[in-house]
């Protein structure tokens, strides 16, 4: 035996006594067959939609198991590890992993096999125990920066990040705001068939920006489309510059 193989299964106290000898046998025994947690990496994704329940990964563990001289084995992908999402009864924050996160696979105690996301206790399929297999994936660790993202500070700051687009679908939205500031070169539409603004707005650049509505727009109850102007007699001539 090598001195590296001899310091991979031995140490200075295991031969002192039949009880070190005895304990370190166990310990030996239970590093090598029961899992609790250890970092991957996911390799597959498998879900049927934002709409839908959270699914499952595939994953790939981040720490090599080592033989007696101490010498990297290859690593094999785990299947069908069950990940996590925030969420409560039918309210979440859909934000599901992509192949390539890094993060914590954490080991059941007893067989999942059986567990298919209702809430009814099940009979474990078999005996086995703190097996890798039987793992739930929660992830979020040492991702890139990211490009979309909420940002939320306990200073009461909130900034949300959509370099594409933001889309909220709603009967109704309540904004309570003192002020609300339109800022961009883009032009402004708003298609609801009612929209009541009970704050200051101020908007557009320094040539100022286009807000486009497809509905009656109301100041203090006159209406934009269907107002009459006062003190003007009927004709072919136009009245003055509304006020």
């Amino acid at each position: 035996m090598s001195s590296q193989e001899y310091s991979a299964n031995y140490n200075d106290f295991a031969g002192s006594s039949p009880i070190n000898a005895l304990e370190f046998f166990v310990k030996s025994l239970i590093s090598k067959t029961v899992y609790t947690a250890f970092p991957v990496t996911v390799t597959a994704v498998e879900r049927t939609g934002t709409g839908s329940g959270a699914g499952y990964v595939t994953v790939k563990p981040l720490l090599m198991p080592r033989n007696a001289e101490a010498q990297g084995i290859a690593v094999t992908t785990i299947p069908k590890l069950p990940y996590f999402r925030l969420q409560h009864g039918t309210a979440a924050v859909v934000c599901d992993p992509k192949v390539g996160d890094i993060g914590l696979a954490v080991v059941a105690k007893q067989d999942i096999s059986n567990v298919n996301g209702d809430n009814t206790p099940k009979v474990p399929a078999t005996f086995r125990e703190f097996d890798r297999s039987d793992s739930f994936y929660i992830g979020g660790f040492w991702g890139p920066e990211p490009s979309t993202f909420i940002h939320i500070e306990d200073s009461g700051e909130i900034t949300v990040e959509a370099p594409t687009s933001v889309v909220i679908k709603t009967d109704s939205c309540t904004v309570n705001s003192k002020t609300i500031e339109l800022n961009g070169s883009a032009s402004i539409s708003l298609t609801s068939p009612q929209i009541n603004l009970n704050g200051a707005i101020s908007g557009g650049g320094s040539g100022g920006a286009n807000a486009t509505f497809s509905g009656d727009v109301k100041a203090k109850g006159v209406s934009l489309t269907t107002h009459v102007h006062t003190g003007v007699q009927s004709g072919n001539s136009n009245s003055g510059g509304p006020q």
